[in-house]
Formats: C-alpha cells, sequence, structure tokens
C-alpha cells in the first residue's frame, strides 16, 4: 500500500473514531453534570495521535472534531437552556484551541517522540502543556467573540477531556500508536537496505575466500 493511501484510511479512522466519540462524549459530559460549554472530549487525545503520526498533517481532523462538539452540544445536550451558546463563536474557539497543539511539532522538533514517549516526565510535561495551551488559546478566543473570559471555566468543564488525555497517552505510548509514521517507515527501509548491504559484504568475502582456497589448492 503506498504511504499517502495509508496516510489517507489512517486519518479517515481518525476523524471516524473521534467525531462519534466526540460527540457522544460531549452528550454523556453534559448529561452527568451540569456544565455551560464542554468544549472537549477525546479530541485531544486523537489530535495528539494524529499530530505524531502525521505532523502538520495530522492537523486536518480539527475541524471534523470541533463540528461534532457542536453538533452534540446544540442537538442532544440534556440542558437545554444552554444548546444556543454552541454556536460558531464556540466552534471557532474549539477549534482554535484543537489548532493550538502544532505546538507539539515544535516540540518534536527538539525532542524525539521516542524519548518523549520513554519519558513518564516528559509525557505529562507535554500533555500537560497541551492543556495548556488549548484551554488559554479557546478562552482568548472566545473572548475575543464575547468579551467573556472563562479559562477557569473551560478547565473545570473541559476536565473529563484532560484526564482521558493522560490516561490515554499512557495506554498508547507503548502500543505503537503514538509513531512518527513516515520516520519510523524511512528507518525500517534504511534497515533493510543495510542489511541487504552486509549480506552483500558477507557474500563478497566468502566467495573471495573460496576464490583463495581454490587457488592454492591449484
Amino acid at each position: 500500500m503506498k504511504l499517502k493511501k495509508y496516510m489517507l484510511i489512517d486519518l479517515l479512522l481518525l476523524i471516524g473514531i473521534g467525531v462519534v466519540i466526540e460527540a457522544l462524549g460531549v452528550f454523556v459530559f453534559n448529561k452527568m453534570l451540569t456544565a455551560t460549554m464542554i468544549t472537549t472530549a477525546i479530541s485531544l487525545l486523537i489530535m495528539m495521535i494524529s499530530i505524531t503520526r502525521w505532523k502538520w498533517k495530522g492537523l486536518v481532523v480539527a475541524p471534523f472534531l470541533a463540528l461534532a462538539t457542536i453538533i452534540s452540544g446544540r442537538f442532544f445536550n440534556s440542558h437545554l437552556e444552554y444548546r444556543g451558546l454552541y454556536n460558531w463563536q464556540l466552534y471557532i474557539s474549539t477549534l482554535g484551541s484543537l489548532l493550538s497543539l502544532a505546538v507539539n511539532l515544535l516540540w518534536f522538533k527538539y525532542i524525539d517522540y521516542r524519548r518523549t514517549f520513554k519519558s513518564i516526565r516528559l509525557t505529562l510535561l507535554l500533555c500537560l502543556i497541551d492543556v495548556v495551551i488549548s484551554q488559554l488559546t479557546l478562552s482568548l478566543l472566545f473572548l475575543a467573540f464575547t468579551g467573556q473570559f472563562f479559562m477557569l471555566g473551560f478547565l473545570a468543564w473541559n476536565s473529563f477531556s484532560f484526564v482521558i488525555l493522560f490516561v490515554g497517552v499512557f495506554c498508547l505510548r507503548k502500543q505503537n500508536v503514538l509513531i512518527d509514521i513516515v520516520a519510523d517507515l524511512e528507518e525500517r527501509n534504511q534497515e533493510i537496505k543495510d542489511a541487504d548491504f552486509r549480506m552483500n559484504i558477507e557474500e563478497v568475502v566468502e566467495k573471495e575466500k573460496g576464490d583463495f582456497k581454490d587457488g592454492e589448492s591449484s
């Protein structure tokens, strides 16, 4: 399978899984507690996976996840008085917060993803950075649109999603899910080339040894 086709299938799977669970999660969380605006259920974890696997191309999942949040909150929210808050302003604010996880690209540029996810401390730090930056971006964009700054509110309303992010990353970091697909494939191809090169060298050496012995016999 070609890499582009594999990437397309992988991203479509992430979008499909993310949209369904995000919509369901926002519905369930809204039913479990009285929260004015829940903007993410599993989206932060999906963004972490997508960006790690496909770098900047992984950002393509963000608009779909944000839309799932708005649809769920607006049409399936058990708190009818809050449905109207799930509007285009909240959509753009939520989208911006998810896209802000592009900061991970800068992180992986200086700290390799393998080193990151092998270290509990670095994994915790990256997840914490994602939470802070995404919620700060969300709050500032919402402030720009409405004049209301809900940083503490969003931190409380989205608390379930933070737990999912931390638990999910720690469960997936050793399951070959949080990997850079392109870098991993290039390394595997290089290993195959190196192995073939060593085999060819060994064949040449064995052949020269055989020729040398034949020469001595004659």
